[in-house]
């Protein structure tokens, strides 16, 4: 499989500054299972185990990677809960944490599995857990845009949505609202999709909030650094 590195400008959740991703199919039942339940859970029992009729399903998956998801398991309970994260979604892991020997072990154990790394520099290290809404960059995107505003249509009634919409993008390239996002913007109606725009300076994120303020999600400020 190939790794993908990746440098951490912002916080993941707005806490962690590391993140590892892995594929392992079956994964997800380690939603629900720990210990001794997922040992019990993975073992062969005759007439009970689909694996054979059923191939794709989740536990006839998980069986197949068995010893990879008991191990896994194992390492990540030797860790406080509180100094990592979880996501799981279809057959990709993500861990998020802040122990660099967390992400060191699970990359030396589970190596065949990674798909991404996402690492931050040393010496922006106290700069992203000082400044949680923001993202460090060597130069401003397009050399203009000073935010990152991620949009919550699901909290804009129906009626409203053409005039928010139509009014960000009369503001010109002083956002980034393009026709894909206004179309994204009048259709979304739950919380699923994480989309954003790029906003030139305070003075139009200000407007952006006046305007519709449940339209305005997290705020992110691009921070430029010496690379």
């Amino acid at each position: 499989m190939t790794l993908a590195l990746k440098e951490t400008k912002k916080l993941f959740y707005g806490k962690w500054i590391y993140k590892i991703s892995l594929k392992i199919p079956g994964c997800a039942v380690l939603r629900t299972k720990t210990g001794e339940d997922l040992e019990y859970y993975l073992s062969a029992l005759p007439f009970e185990f689909p694996a054979n009729a059923h191939v794709q399903s989740l536990q006839a998956q998980a069986f197949r990677s068995k010893n990879t998801l008991i191990k896994l398991n194992f390492l990540l309970n030797t860790y406080n809960k509180k100094d990592y994260s979880k996501r799981i979604e279809s057959d990709i892991f993500d861990v998020y944490t802040n122990k660099k020997n967390l992400i060191d072990e699970l990359q030396r154990e589970f190596e065949s599995f990674i798909r991404l790394i996402s690492k931050p520099k040393t010496k922006n290290i106290d700069r992203l857990l000082k400044n949680q809404r923001s993202i460090f960059v060597s130069s401003l995107p397009k050399d203009k845009y000073e935010y990152r505003v991620y949009l919550k249509p699901h909290n804009v009634k129906q009626d409203k949505k053409p005039n928010f919409v139509t009014w960000v993008a009369n503001q010109g390239d002083a956002t980034t609202m393009s026709e894909s996002l206004i179309e994204w913007f009048i259709k979304s109606t739950i919380n699923w999709d994480r989309r954003y725009i790029l906003v030139d300076n305070e003075k139009t994120l200000l407007m952006i909030k006046l305007h519709t303020p449940e339209a305005v999600g997290t705020v992110y400020k691009y921070e430029v650094v010496d690379k």
